[in-house]
């Protein structure tokens, strides 16, 4: 039966439309209409004898794959004998006429010249290899880490869906409105339960606040554990189901049901229990009351790092109707919220900002202030609030790493275009003999290929070391640092971009290689082609260089102007701890500044302890308390900025070593019976007074530390500058009061000793185990180090670009190196010749060097240009400094013309050790 046999026939079966289709496109050609009918004569008859549909279709894909081998074979055999023409030599190494197999088989024999070929010149395989390698290398562990904290979603279910919701200060609204992020700041229980009840886009709306519990510890004292009250709606919003035991049931959220329900996270369940699955209904014993576990959290569970500073060890459930949670004005809460199908975080924004409207005229106690101007609300996408401000400084680290990768690139190209000029010769007498051009550029990108593999692996090596020093220099400042690792899908990038690289450097040799004339002898004017070629590689080599150290420049340049700002007091021998003094079993009627003195009387006695004193907050820390603060003439319903507000012992300023500048410190007479005073530093002046105030003749009305009461406060003393949080944020206008009239139960002592730490440390804990074995200490560490914390950004960031900058000098002066001692090799009849005609030595050396020079002027000129354009990218990076910083660009282009002439020197020696004679000889 033929392929035309009429549908009607009866014995006519269609052969099925999948199996036709492959055997028409396969199967063309003379006599293709006999086989293709003899394959659905076939399938007729199968049909026709009743065999199964799928038994008749195995059968007919078996006879069809052979009927397509068959039909290929000839073909396949006549192009193989084509394509494979290479005939073996005596030692079984193909000639130069080959043309290489096809397939894998053949790319298989190019990897294996490739390797052969490079194994004679280890050199120039090493040099390639880790060019490549420190390109892709760092653009590896950056990109692990822009992976990790930009692209990869966070770890809960539904991500996109998840928000971060909080109050917005009328002024404030904003952090970065054009990548449209709002500032976020706490809420009161009350709100928050408002919003729950009133707004429709959230699914589910949850809250927690961190809290401290105390444990009892190995020993006879307490620790100080990190743990969270959350709602029952912050469970369901990051959809989370315990691996062990139950969450909180509606009855946990009532005030006053019994022993307190806990929730042990995974870690504290492994650490302090052993994971031992009888913790369900053990007492924990914390010190503030009975408690009982009731479940374990999964370990792949962290809480939203941008709500949290540490991961809770323990949550409890946040109890809406405590005494605690009845002022709107409190901002202790942090939300995160889901949102309903199909709304959009600016729906949200819309609806919780007109519901914050509402609620400021019904309760304007709390979230309306004395000027009128009312709070209000905002969402950010869960994302991005966790990345925040991170982004930009990930971008610039990203970007820097790729500019040192397009260097390696550009270096390996230098390398890759020499070796093909060195190749010219064989390569010209393979198409001579026969071999295609495709098969040339096979034999050029096949090296590039297998050079390219080894810079991978290369890469990925330093790539994990990257990821390592991110983890442990990395900034502060960037969130979810945890997350980052080299794993499979990273390493997969790196290959492709290593193989990647290899091609585009080995693109410019192949095609130099296939535009060499037949007879394979270059021409004058292809000579110069090449030359210009590897000037032009080099040159854009040195300019990206300029642009990678004059950044460095500038992050140096802005970290030393950070460390010559004076923190206003002498670190030397100070150390800081925290305590909170409410200690179990006190008087009821102990106020808390006979606790300081008590607590301090009793460090001070402690071995080694030269002076004490104490503050609410030591220097480099952000305050706890911002007091509304108003001068004699402004109204009472003024707002008044909030500024730094601190409590502290008298004899504070002169342990720290700050001087007072006009006025008095705080004496023992500056008690609760006495007037209220206080002091102010040299910031506030000048922001509220002007240069010429006069502090002293002035009383102010200020808020109390747990009191929106304005209170009459009249100034003693003037106080210089300290840094309250970061040296680049400067010292902010602060007022200090004495401790005695404001009650505060967070004390951080201040010691100055002699003393090393780690002898001092325990001697500090007995003391305050003395005071009170149930109060632990916390944050224990010299003032010294907790400014150089400070600083760990911008020193980090200082150094990356440094270390890429040091890297890009380094590739480049190597890449001129190799341009320059290529050219000198090619031109060494050139060079004898001059000399044999009278040319002095130190004429040809200083024709080597002007040839250096040009490149490296051309490239830093370009360098320059590409730098003041780009600077400005760092400009929220750089303290003091300006982009166009001339000190950091004129030594980017000093020290860039510095390893020009260190690079030409050795060409330069090597292009006056030709013998003249011996050239002629040659000719």
């Amino acid at each position: 039966m033929s392929v035309d046999t009429p549908p009607g026939d009866p014995g006519h079966h269609p052969m099925p439309w999948f199996e036709r289709s492959i055997a028409l496109l396969v199967i063309r050609g003379p006599g293709s209409e006999h086989v293709l009918g003899d394959l659905e004569e076939r399938w007729c008859d199968d049909r026709t004898r009743g065999l199964g549909g799928s038994v008749s279709r195995r059968r007919l894909r078996r006879r069809l794959a052979g009927s397509c081998a068959a039909w290929w074979a000839p073909t396949a055999r006549s192009a193989r004998r084509r394509a494979t023409r290479t005939s073996q030599n005596k030692e079984g190494r193909p000639t130069l006429s080959g043309r290489g197999g096809v397939g894998i088989k053949g790319a298989l024999g190019d990897v294996s010249f490739a390797l052969r070929t490079l194994v004679r010149r280890p050199a120039l395989a090493v040099g390639v290899v880790l060019t490549l390698g420190l390109g892709v290398g760092a653009t590896t562990a950056t990109y692990s880490v822009v992976d990790a904290v930009l692209l990869r979603p966070l770890d809960y279910e539904d991500p996109e869906r998840l928000v971060a919701f909080g109050t917005t200060f009328p002024g404030r609204e904003w952090d970065d409105q054009e990548a449209g992020l709002q500032h976020l700041a706490g809420m009161s229980y009350l709100n928050f339960a408002d919003f729950r009840e009133r707004a429709r886009s959230f699914e589910a709306l949850g809250g927690a606040e961190s809290v401290g519990v105390l444990l009892p510890d190995q020993g006879d004292g307490t620790e100080l554990v990190t743990a969270a009250r959350a709602t029952d709606g912050f469970w369901t919003a990051l959809r989370v189901a315990p691996v062990l035991g139950r969450l909180f049931g509606p009855e946990d959220y009532e005030v006053g049901t019994g022993a307190d329900p806990i929730l042990l996270s995974h870690a504290a369940w492994t650490r302090r229990f052993g994971a031992d699955p009888g913790v369900l209904g053990r007492p924990l014993g914390s010190v503030g009351g009975p408690s009982v576990v009731v479940g374990v959290l999964p370990a792949d569970f962290e809480p939203p790092e941008t709500l949290f500073g540490h991961a809770p060890e323990l949550w409890l459930p946040l109890q809406g109707g405590h005494d605690r949670y009845t002022d709107r004005g409190g901002r202790s809460m942090v939300l995160v919220g889901r949102l309903a199908a199909g709304v959009t975080v600016e729906v949200a924004r819309a609806e919780v900002d007109a519901i914050a409207d509402r609620l400021a005229d019904e309760y304007p106690d709390g979230n309306v202030y004395p000027d009128g101007s009312s709070f209000g609300a905002g969402v950010n996408g869960l994302q991005e609030q966790t990345v925040g401000g991170a982004a930009n400084t990930l971008l610039v680290f990203l970007g820097a790493a790729v500019l040192l990768l397009m260097i390696a690139v550009l270096n390996a190209t230098t390398l890759l275009l020499a070796r093909s000029m060195e190749r010219s010769h064989e390569l010209a007498v393979r198409v001579a003999l026969g071999a295609g051009r495709w098969r040339v550029v096979r034999l050029v990108l096949g090296e590039s290929v297998v050079l390219a593999v080894g810079g991978g692996l290369v890469g990925a090596g330093l790539g994990w070391g990257g990821v390592w020093a991110f983890h442990r220099f990395g900034p502060s400042s960037v969130p979810r640092m945890a997350e980052v690792t080299l794993d499979l899908r990273v390493l997969l990038v790196t290959m492709g971009l290593a193989i990647a690289s290899g091609l585009v450097a080995g693109t410019a040799p192949a095609l130099r290689a296939v535009r060499r004339p037949p007879g394979g002898l270059s021409s004058r004017s292809e000579d110069r082609s090449a030359s210009r070629l590897r000037s032009a590689l080099v040159t854009v080599q040195l300019g990206l260089a300029v642009l990678l150290l004059s950044g460095a420049g500038l992050l140096f340049h802005s970290f030393l102007e950070l460390r010559s700002v004076e923190p206003g007091f002498d670190a030397e021998g100070l150390v800081s701890f925290q305590v909170a003094i409410k200690r179990p079993g006190a008087a009821a009627d102990e106020e808390p500044w006979q606790a300081w003195d008590e607590l301090l009387e009793l460090v001070g006695a402690s071995a080694g302890v030269q002076a004490v004193a104490a503050s609410t907050n030591p220097p480099f820390q952000d305050p706890y308390w911002a007091p509304r603060v108003l001068l004699p003439d402004d109204p009472p319903d003024a707002r008044g900025d909030g500024v730094a507000g601190y409590a502290v012992t008298p004899g504070y300023f002169d342990l720290l070593g700050t001087p007072i500048r006009r006025g008095r410190d705080f004496t023992r007479g500056d008690g609760v019976d006495g007037p209220f005073v206080a002091i102010v530093n040299e910031a506030w002046v000048r922001s509220k007074l002007g240069p010429d105030g006069d502090a002293l003749s002035t009383s102010v009305r200020m808020t109390g530390l747990a009191s929106a009461e304005l209170r009459t406060v009249h100034i003693v003393g003037v106080v210089g500058d300290v840094i309250q949080r970061r040296a680049e944020d400067g010292a902010r206008p602060a007022i200090y009061v004495p401790y005695t009239q404001q009650p505060w139960f967070l004390i951080q002592p201040v010691v100055r000793s002699d003393l090393p730490l780690e002898i001092l440390a325990p001697e500090l804990r007995r003391a305050v185990a003395r005071f009170s074995p149930a109060v632990p200490t916390q944050a224990m560490g010299t003032l010294g180090d907790r400014m150089a914390a400070t600083r760990t950004d911008p020193r980090f960031k200082a150094l990356l670009f440094t270390t890429f900058a040091s890297v890009a000098l380094l590739l480049a002066g190597a890449g001129l190196y190799a341009s320059l001692a290529h050219s000198v090799s090619l031109r060494r009849r050139e060079l004898g010749v001059r000399m044999a005609l009278g040319a002095r030595r130190s004429g040809v050396r200083a024709l080597v060097v002007m040839q250096a020079l040009r490149s490296a002027v051309v490239g830093i000129a370009l360098g320059l240009v590409g730098a003041l354009a780009l600077s400005r990218t760092l400009t929220r990076f750089l303290f003091q400094v300006e982009p166009a910083d001339p000190v950091s660009l004129l030594g980017a282009a000093a020290l860039l013309g510095m390893m020009a002439m260190a690079a030409s020197y050795i060409p330069a020696r090597r292009a006056t050790s030709v013998d003249p004679a011996e050239v002629l000889r040659s000719e």
